[in-house]
């Protein structure tokens, strides 16, 4: 890194015993972040690694192998992650398995020699926090309208795989995925609005880790699903503690990402872009102020925001169907 004034070091401990991290006055910050996550770093010390190295985001793990993320300037807040200064983290030289040094709120990346570690602060960052609206005052098909809206928009603008269905020309391998998905979400649907625990535990199984990329198609529906059942006022309530007993015995048969992000979505935490639409659908905006932000959830990934939508407008409609006529 480059900037004015005298240089300093700070040092940090690794396997060696130390990580000396040398920078210049000016330093990489954090523009904002997770409020949860900035007071727990302020407390941590020790030894991570990076997990993952993509354009817009770098996954950490923290020394008691927690998984967080460090996003691009451009990036959405969400749970368990930092918004940075960088562009892109493509050519920074940083290494899915390098040591990560965290001390008191700061972070340094080891990178191969001769390239000093990346040294980033949360000093001065701005903090999140990811409040969830209620959806309670809706009126009587409400929760009906609000699902048609974000179903016909998702199928509008989201590209075809995941849980919209194969694309046109999909090979055995894709379209196999997608009827398993597809039976996976009635088998939820159908637990969920019945009270049935077992029905609910077999669909979220059938759900968890199917799919390909770091959040499956199905953990992504289930992020939707479960950020429903967290709102206030919510019918939705036997769904999270199955889900939760399920993630506690099985999270391993999903990616680390698919697991936090889907933990979050449990306690009423998610990404800004699905907030932001929350609010607007609680607030009874008309159609046409829901085109932009529910485009801007659908840019998240490939189908990961397709995905997810599904999974909050399956939840939606459940909504509808538990309330009955009013």
């Amino acid at each position: 890194m480059t900037g004015r004034g005298p240089e300093r070091s700070r040092t940090y401990g690794d396997e060696e015993g130390t990580v000396r991290c040398h920078s210049h006055a000016g330093e990489l910050r954090t523009r904002s972040g997770d409020a949860r996550l900035i007071g727990l770093l302020q407390g941590m010390t020790g030894l991570g690694s990076v997990h993952s190295v993509f354009t817009r985001v770098v996954n950490l793990l923290t020394p008691d192998g927690t998984l967080i993320a460090l996003a691009a300037r451009d990036a959405g807040d969400a749970p368990r992650t930092l918004v940075t200064e960088v562009a892109a983290w493509t050519g920074q030289g940083l290494e899915a398995g390098r040591s990560v040094a965290f001390a008191n709120g700061n972070i340094a990346l080891g990178r191969p020699h001769p390239l000093r570690p990346l040294r980033l602060t949360t000093a001065g960052a701005r903090p999140w926090h990811p409040v969830a609206p209620s959806l309670a005052a809706l009126p009587p098909g409400g929760f009906a309208a609000a699902a048609a809206l974000v179903d016909r928009l998702c199928r509008t603008y989201g590209p075809p795989g995941g849980m919209l269905g194969p694309g046109p020309g999909a090979g055995p391998m894709e379209t196999a995925v997608a009827h398993a998905l597809d039976k996976g979400r009635r088998t939820l649907v159908a637990g969920v609005r019945a009270g049935d625990g077992d029905g609910i535990r077999r669909g979220v199984l059938g759900l968890l880790g199917l799919g390909p990329g770091l959040t499956p198609a199905g953990d992504d529906f289930l992020t939707g699903l479960a950020l429903l059942a967290a709102l206030p006022g919510s019918r939705l309530t036997g769904f999270p503690p199955v889900l939760r007993d399920v993630l506690a015995g099985h999270g391993g048969r999903t990616t680390a990402l698919g697991l936090a992000t889907v933990s979050e979505a449990a306690d009423g935490r998610a990404r800004s872009e699905l907030l932001d639409l929350l609010r607007l659908l609680a607030e009874l905006r008309p159609a046409r102020d829901l085109n932009a932000p529910v485009r801007k959830v659908l840019a998240i990934g490939h189908t990961s925001g397709g995905d997810t939508l599904s999974g909050l407008a399956a939840g939606l409609r459940l909504e509808e169907e538990l309330r009955g006529p009013l």
